[in-house]
């Protein structure tokens, strides 16, 4: 068992995702459907999320957060690193030589055109460390997947939820599994 999502509400958004971007992470700026703006990744299997706090969802207090991610040119050196976010939390920082392999666009447009035909529009952004973040539009529904081959791929079928989205609805090992899914959840 591991976790699948951490999401922190903060009531300083921007001065967090600055800091976890310093750190070298690459967020995806996400809003679904009525929900709030917001940012995630997708680290090993884990969503993490950064979401603006309101009343309903107030500001996440005190906590410590350890992250393990490859080294990359954005990243603290190799070691172990220990800072405190916006909102005063700390966070260990693990940073490691492993390197993964990643998905192109041009192989996820591939599998897709393989799951899909024509029937779909697609909509493919690379991120700066190579995430992919992918949006299918077939007919009257949408479904969005984030992720790459080392940490999984998370996706959501047409999120609705007027509360807001706190990460994908599934997580699938590989792109081809969660888009036999996506298409099965479209038919």
């Amino acid at each position: 068992m591991h976790p699948d999502l951490i999401v922190i509400y903060t009531d300083r958004l921007d001065a967090c995702h600055a800091f976890y971007t310093d750190l070298g992470l690459t967020f995806v700026k996400e809003q679904h459907g009525p929900g709030p703006e917001h940012y995630a990744i997708q680290l090993d299997g884990t969503v993490f999320e950064l979401y603006p706090a309101s009343p309903r969802r107030p500001a996440t207090g005190s906590l410590r957060l350890g992250l393990t991610i490859p080294a990359g040119p954005r990243t603290p050196p190799v070691g172990r690193h220990t800072h405190t976010d916006p909102d005063d939390r700390t966070v260990v920082l693990t940073i490691t030589q492993e390197a993964h392999p990643m998905t192109t666009a041009q192989e996820a447009q591939t599998a897709i055109h393989h799951a899909f035909g024509d029937t779909a529009h697609t909509d493919i952004k690379t991120l700066p460390a190579g995430n992919l973040a992918i949006t299918i539009t077939k007919g009257d529904h949408a479904a969005t997947i984030d992720g790459h081959d080392s940490s999984g791929w998370g996706w959501t079928v047409d999120p609705a939820d007027d509360d807001g989205f706190t990460g994908h609805e599934n997580i699938a090992a590989t792109l081809d599994e969660a888009l036999t899914s996506i298409r099965a959840a479209l038919i």
